[in-house]
């Protein structure tokens, strides 16, 4: 049989919550404005959140980061699903930004430098770990607007440039494999398949399950 062209892991919705707009809330239940981005390091661990404090009627919002310690998460939340403590202080800002990367809208690429997709959402889970993201693959296998999640384990960080760079080696034809994201549903999300084991070694593995080998099987 052909080896698998990626690998699927199925996060349920009650388990992660997408970032983008979800509403910040004080422990006292008064919603104070929405997340707008995510700010991680070299090492893809989260280091802030850019949360958009609004004002009364629009006037007066205005975007503020705070330390991504200073956030609970809470997936199942029918209200808002992320309480910002009450004693949280803004990040400095001076810190570094070579050295840190906001993930909305930024592109993710291969290896080689060619594009894979543009961040569009960040999925993170009670533990306020980041799970997976959500890719806009639009044009990269056709011409049809198409969104994918892919596991945050599968990202890796770079300097390129002077500026932190997220990379994923996701071919055409395993973008082309994946299940698209859609809202509402249990999140499938990918990860490159692991290179085949060498003959010998392959003989006595026990089996393990994959996600198939083509789009029909991912599906």
């Amino acid at each position: 049989a052909p080896p698998p062209l990626i690998v699927l892991r199925t996060i349920e919705r009650s388990d992660a919550r997408t970032l983008l707009d979800s509403e910040v809330q004080k422990p006292d239940g008064k919603v104070v404005g929405r997340a707008v981005d995510m700010i991680a390091d070299a090492n893809g661990k989260p280091r802030e959140m850019v949360v958009n404090l609004q004002g009364f009627l629009g006037v007066g919002d205005r975007k503020v980061n705070f330390p991504w310690s200073a956030f609970r998460f809470t997936p199942t939340a029918k209200a808002a699903p992320i309480t910002l403590n009450a004693t949280a202080a803004p990040t400095p800002a001076a810190k570094s930004a070579a050295a840190q990367l906001p993930l909305i809208d930024a592109d993710v690429e291969r290896s080689n430098g060619a594009k894979v997709g543009r961040v569009i959402d960040v999925l993170i889970d009670g533990n306020a770990q980041p799970q997976a993201v959500v890719l806009d693959v639009n044009g990269m296998v056709s011409p049809e607007r198409r969104t994918i999640a892919a596991n945050w384990s599968a990202l890796r960080f770079v300097m390129k440039d002077k500026e932190l760079h997220p990379l994923i080696d996701l071919s055409d034809a395993q973008i082309n494999a994946t299940p698209p994201y859609a809202s509402g549903q249990p999140v499938r999300a990918v990860s490159p398949a692991p290179p085949p084991a060498p003959a010998a070694a392959a003989s006595t593995a026990p089996a393990t399950v994959t996600a198939g080998s083509n789009a029909r099987a991912a599906r």
